[in-house]
């Protein structure tokens, strides 16, 4: 495996590492690009990226943060709704921008590093291609071996830009809280 291949899939697999340990204080103060900047509209849910790309989660009860301080590749975090019953973190939606050194293919660009999350405690319980708003994208389901987590990484690639939207939270909970999270994916679009 080239260096190139550990430094992507290292960079993506940090992404779902993160958010297996941030803890719902991590918050840095705005800055330009970031969820609670100028250039985005937090009340409406609506995140805009220098990269040319944007998401909304407006009317899904999911609200936007900070990215956490130190982590310069996480663009944006969404928070979903508290818990019914008090007991646990709300789920988390984080975008992650990743900047290739060279254009590779979706497809490539997956599997360079899906080979990796077994060693991270992850297993792939699925994955597949799909379109959405005229781009391809790739979704990756994932589950925590320790069977407390599961993930949805969705990841988008335009040129040397990879957008990888992860959804996580508590397996007894994941799929009320995918629902929010699919709604929020499904909005993503290239702006430019």
């Amino acid at each position: 495996m080239s260096n190139t291949t550990r430094l992507i899939g290292s960079a993506a697999l940090a992404s779902a590492s993160l958010l297996m340990a941030l803890a719902p204080a991590a918050h840095s103060a705005p800055m330009p690009s970031a969820a609670l900047s100028k250039l985005s509209a937090p009340q409406l849910g609506v995140f805009h990226s220098a990269l040319g790309y944007e998401i909304d989660a407006a009317s899904t009860g999911w609200t936007a943060g900070d990215p956490p301080e130190g982590h310069r590749y996480i663009q944006a975090v969404y928070r979903g709704p508290a818990p019914l019953d008090g007991r646990g973190a709300p789920a988390m939606l984080t975008v992650r921008a990743d900047r290739l050194e060279r254009p590779v293919s979706l497809e490539r660009y997956v599997r360079k590093w899906q080979k990796e999350y077994p060693k991270y405690g992850f297993d792939v319980i699925g994955s597949k291609t799909f379109v959405q708003n005229k781009t391809r994208g790739y979704v990756l389901d994932l589950l925590n071996r320790d069977g407390r987590k599961q993930l949805r990484q969705v990841v988008f690639l335009r040129k040397k830009d990879a957008i990888i939207l992860t959804c996580r939270d508590q397996i007894a909970t994941f799929k009320k809280a995918l629902a929010g999270c699919n709604q929020i994916i499904r909005s993503f679009r290239w702006t430019e």
